[in-house]
């Protein structure tokens, strides 16, 4: 396995785990309010914590085992990879950004809109980096 392909189950996990904190925590019962907003935006502290510490430590470690593969340059296989799951990634976002859209035209508050941007976001990445993983798998 690769020094790429180890960070991106590390940004997997991590993504699932402060997102997922953060959907299974979030006070849905005020979401139309003011308050949800403040609520949404006191929360990405947390999550980019959470998300963050993995991710250094992870890559740290990682680095630290293999020096040599964590400075090596991206090879045409590894760009072919990345490419691949940026492209997917895209489809996920624009269908978020009409259903952002659909929500404001239908007055939805903006800790709804604020939701759907973050289930956007996450779902974009969640599908790179898991697409770019199987595709590492795969061997492309």
């Amino acid at each position: 396995m690769s020094f790429r392909e180890k960070t991106h189950w590390v940004a997997l996990v991590a993504l699932l785990g402060a997102f997922g904190w953060y959907f299974a925590n979030y006070p849905w019962s005020i979401v139309d309010t003011r308050a949800g907003v403040y609520a949404a935006v006191g929360m990405l502290i947390p999550v980019t914590i959470i998300f963050l510490i993995p991710m250094v430590i992870g890559s740290a470690w990682f680095a630290i085992r293999s020096p040599k593969e964590a400075n090596l340059k991206e090879d045409e296989r590894e760009k072919t990879i990345h490419m691949r799951g940026t492209h997917l990634a895209y489809y996920p976002l624009v269908l978020g950004i009409w259903a952002n859209i659909v929500a404001m035209i239908n007055g939805n508050s903006g800790g709804v809109m604020l939701n759907i941007l973050l289930a956007t976001l996450v779902a974009a990445e969640l599908i790179r980096v898991g697409s770019q993983l199987y595709y590492y798998r795969r061997g492309y």
